[in-house]
């Protein structure tokens, strides 16, 4: 089986978490290969999710790895089987950024994911008309070709929310500058924050805010996300965002680091009721 180059986030997934279970065992690349009968270099493209995995030498290795439970094998093999699937935003290779597809596959992979956004609304929660006014960056007239795509594409991310088989549970706090700051119309404001009303009534949705009045805060001003995968993998990933890219971060300091920021962020903003309370009370002040 050829590499790619451009391995899908699942099967990132996949080699990581196989790695994982190879040194918790204390087995080298070595071990595995024999296991295979194939060259250890197999088996670090496999790891690295440069190379896809048949279910057969899955089993081996799960074999090897002592991984006897039937309900938990399968969740592999599951797993394995949709790596290997084409997904929608692969026709878009060349049009967008790789860091761009990877957000979309986490967005479509994960099972949870909670963050902290302190100037913009959440994509994930953005009206089509407010992030055609995020995307434009306040440029006049209709967006261009590819910013059309990117509008395109952030709003077909969104279905991960309410899509029928396991929609993306979130957990998200927004900044009071992100629902002040106007982006778009007066109208455009009010319908997105009503939009945020009616979200967070959803039962997978959490929607938090940030006071202006709590100050300082760890961390900064600083957007991230942090992505946990389902059993069997567990696996999270933080995303953090700049102007021109995303970064991926998987190190346990690094996940231990931004767990902890969230945890502070969410005991220091208002609560559920609160934070609704507040939406809407600055929905209500914005008049044409």
């Amino acid at each position: 089986m050829p590499d790619d180059p451009k391995p899908t986030v699942r099967r990132r997934v996949l080699g990581t978490n196989l790695r994982r279970l190879r040194e918790e065992r204390g087995l080298h690349l070595e071990h595995a290969a024999d296991q295979l009968s194939c060259n250890p270099s197999k088996v670090s493209r496999i790891e690295s999710g440069r190379s896809p995995i048949r279910p057969l030498d899955l089993k081996a290795l799960l074999d090897l790895y002592e991984i006897e439970d039937t309900a938990t094998r399968d969740g592999w093999l599951s797993l394995a089987r949709e790596s290997r699937k084409q997904r929608w935003w692969r026709v878009l290779e060349d049009r967008l950024p790789q860091d761009f597809l990877d957000l979309i596959g986490l967005e479509e992979d994960a099972s949870y994911c909670r963050g902290f956004e302190p100037g913009v609304v959440d994509g994930l929660f953005q009206t089509g008309s407010y992030a055609e006014a995020v995307i434009g960056g306040g440029s006049p007239g209709p967006l261009d070709s590819d910013a059309q795509t990117k509008l395109d594409v952030r709003l077909e991310r969104q279905k991960a929310l309410t899509r029928e088989e396991n929609p993306i549970s979130t957990w998200v706090i927004l900044g009071e500058a992100a629902l002040r700051q106007q982006y778009g119309s007066v109208s455009t404001m009010r319908t997105q924050l009503g939009h945020l009303l009616e979200l967070s009534h959803l039962p997978n949705v959490t929607l938090q805010v940030l006071p202006f009045s709590v100050g300082a805060y760890r961390g900064g001003p600083l957007p991230f996300k942090i992505y946990r995968f389902p059993a069997p993998s567990s696996m999270e990933v933080v995303l953090t965002e700049s102007h021109v890219s995303h970064t991926y971060l998987e190190g346990p300091d690094d996940l231990a680091y931004y767990a902890d920021v969230f945890d502070h962020l969410r005991a220091t903003a208002l609560g559920e009721l609160e934070s609704k309370a507040l939406i809407d009370e600055i929905r209500q002040e914005s008049t044409e």
